[in-house]
């Protein structure tokens, strides 16, 4: 029993904080930084939508993705099953065609979960940084649930495009693809 204690205790939270090392990387191909330019865009869900995956977390769902919208463009209606959030880069985009609160470049919205809702693009479009906490529903015009865009499915749609080799893709063991192909 003395040797399970003596070892618990090596490996307790002080231990690390006194002797954090450094983490390896896992893959030796893999950047810690990317330029988004080196992405290619993607056709996203909705005409006039594209995007580029820089993060997608097979385990838990989250994905992150930068999303360019077309100028003038009426999202379809969707849910957010998780929190999402956005950092506009450029253009406008908002929710209520008739109102003045609008995200415009250097805004941050978060659209929680249960969040139904048709956004709108400006007339310059929109550029921004969306992390998904978890799946988005899109629904039809007849209010039918038509997709569930989750992580898998912006991983497939960015590896039908040959658009991955720079996006932090993690799985059951980070950098794995075993799971993937």
């Amino acid at each position: 029993m003395s040797e399970l204690t003596n070892s618990a205790k090596q490996f307790s939270p002080v231990f690390w904080m006194k002797n954090p090392g450094l983490t390896p990387k896992m893959n030796e191909n893999r950047r810690d930084f990317i330029n988004p330019d080196w992405i290619e865009w993607t056709d996203w869900l909705m005409p006039g939508t594209y995007f580029k995956l820089l993060y997608c977390d097979l385990v838990s769902g989250n994905f992150t993705l930068l999303l360019k919208v077309d100028p003038n463009t009426k999202a379809a209606v969707h849910w957010h099953l998780q929190n999402s959030e956005a950092y506009i880069i450029d253009g406008t985009f908002y929710y209520d065609e008739e109102g003045d609160d609008r995200g415009h470049p250097g805004y941050y919205t978060c659209e929680p979960a249960g969040h139904v809702h048709e956004p709108f693009t400006s007339p310059e479009g929109c550029t921004m940084l969306a992390i998904s906490h978890g799946p988005i529903g899109g629904y039809d015009d007849d209010g039918n649930l038509a997709v569930m865009a989750d992580a898998r499915l912006h991983y497939y749609m960015a590896k039908e495009n040959n658009a991955l080799q720079h996006t932090t893709v993690v799985d059951y063991t980070f950098g794995t693809t075993e799971l993937q192909d």
